[in-house]
């Protein structure tokens, strides 16, 4: 059987091989690797090693073991997702959700992969609407280097910038690695970066396994859990604070999902009085996302939470929805300076975090691109797109005069309408 070292998602195994370098002659099994064996990549035991598929396999041994032809940079580690993610996601240049791509268009019941809900119309209509901005170029002015940290949950971010809730290799990225080294790499490049990552829950993993990987990462991470029963949440609301994760949160569009349907993991609308008890339960600051209208945003505010989060689940959830950039300025309008504003909705590029700073939101996400680079490369390759993102946020800014964040304004947008 073949393995993959969950912790580094770059050491792979062959029993059948063996890998004499570290000391393992070949047919040596897992259960027969020494209990001194640590990963030559990370350093980690054994235990850390998870069974894959051969195909998978190939693509990570050849990614580990053999020299690249060009850079390991975002462009090598695309191509080797659009390896792993065959038939799922074409990882093509622009990530846009239009007809004729590989994840979208009606499954009929069938899980949705990387694609939209239904039609996959509010997947079409994020990257749509954010499209309907365009950036004013002002450049007479001094130059400064702009100033991009920022302060958020009491932790200071090398950029603006963080990384979406993530989760369901299994259902949703060919289960092309363990769903643990998946969380991993998100959380760890997005701290080598200088950012905070977050993680979901699923209902094909332990409903806790967010929260475990958060607090092996030293509670650097965001766990996101799915709107299960009150009494759930609260259990794991106090094993996140038990971690000192850096905040929690509940996605409550995760009320649609297709996949917790089962009796013993289920989900549900919450009420005003639910978002108010689970702000109650923990001294963590809470996040409730999937908020796309004023009155859901004004209620956020009302319950005590420590920010809002716009998104409508990368379209994955509601069909024919609006997108967050069509929301986001009236939520901003409405609630902006009495808590934090995060948002995302197809977030590629540094341009586009502009954009959405400058629509009203304090911090935007990024989850396709990010998950593309957990899957082929883990934290290396999730460090290196959010470098890519940063890179461009500071050409952007200075492009458009502003030297701060807070000088990223309605002023630096056009409509192309």
């Amino acid at each position: 059987m073949k393995f993959i070292c969950t912790y580094c998602s770059e050491y792979v195994y062959d029993e059948e091989k063996g890998d004499p370098a570290t000391g393992l002659g070949p047919g040596t099994l897992l259960a027969q690797i020494p209990d001194r064996w640590r990963c030559p990549v990370c350093g980690m035991p054994r235990t850390y090693l998870r069974q894959i598929r051969d195909e998978v396999f190939s693509l990570k041994w050849s990614a580990y073991a053999e020299s690249p032809e060009g850079p390991m940079d975002v462009t090598y580690y695309r191509n080797i997702a659009r390896k792993m993610l065959t038939g799922f996601c074409g990882v093509y240049p622009v990530c846009d959700g239009q007809p004729g791509r590989i994840c979208t268009g009606q499954k009929f019941g069938q899980p949705i992969g990387l694609g939209g809900a239904g039609q996959g119309k509010t997947f079409e209509a994020n990257y749509n609407a954010l499209q309907q901005h365009r950036l004013k170029m002002r450049v007479i002015k001094a130059h400064h280097e702009p100033e991009m940290s920022v302060s958020i949950f009491g932790k200071m971010l090398t950029a603006p910038v963080m990384g979406a809730s993530l989760s369901g290799v299994k259902a949703s990225l060919n289960d092309a690695i363990p769903e643990d080294a998946f969380y991993r790499g998100l959380l760890k490049g997005a701290e080598s970066f200088g950012s905070v990552g977050m993680v979901g829950n699923t209902p094909t993993s332990p409903e806790d396994l967010g929260v475990t990987i958060v607090g092996e990462n030293g509670g650097w991470g965001i766990p996101v859990f799915k709107p299960q029963s009150q009494e759930r949440l609260i259990r794991l609301f106090r094993q996140a604070e038990e971690r000192d994760v850096v905040a929690i949160g509940v996605d409550l569009e995760g009320a649609g999902s297709t996949f917790w349907v089962t009796p013993e993991k289920r989900v549900y609308r919450k009420s005003e009085k639910d978002l108010s008890e689970l702000v109650d339960c923990t001294s963590k600051p809470v996040i409730f996302k999937g908020i796309m209208s004023v009155e859901d945003a004004a209620r956020v505010v009302d319950s005590g939470a420590a920010a809002c989060y716009v998104s409508n689940h990368g379209g994955r959830v509601l069909d024919c929805g609006q997108g967050v950039a069509e929301v986001l300025p009236a939520v901003a309008h409405e609630i902006s300076g009495k808590i934090p504003i995060l948002a995302d909705g197809a977030v590629r590029t540094g341009f586009d975090v502009l954009k959405i700073l400058a629509l009203g939101a304090d911090i935007a996400l990024i989850g396709r691109p990010l998950a593309r680079m957990s899957i082929a490369g883990g934290a290396e390759a999730v460090r290196m797109y959010l470098s890519y993102v940063q890179d461009d946020l500071r050409r952007g800014m200075i492009l458009t005069g502003c030297d701060t964040l807070d000088e990223i304004t309605r002023d630096i947008l056009v409509s192309s309408s």
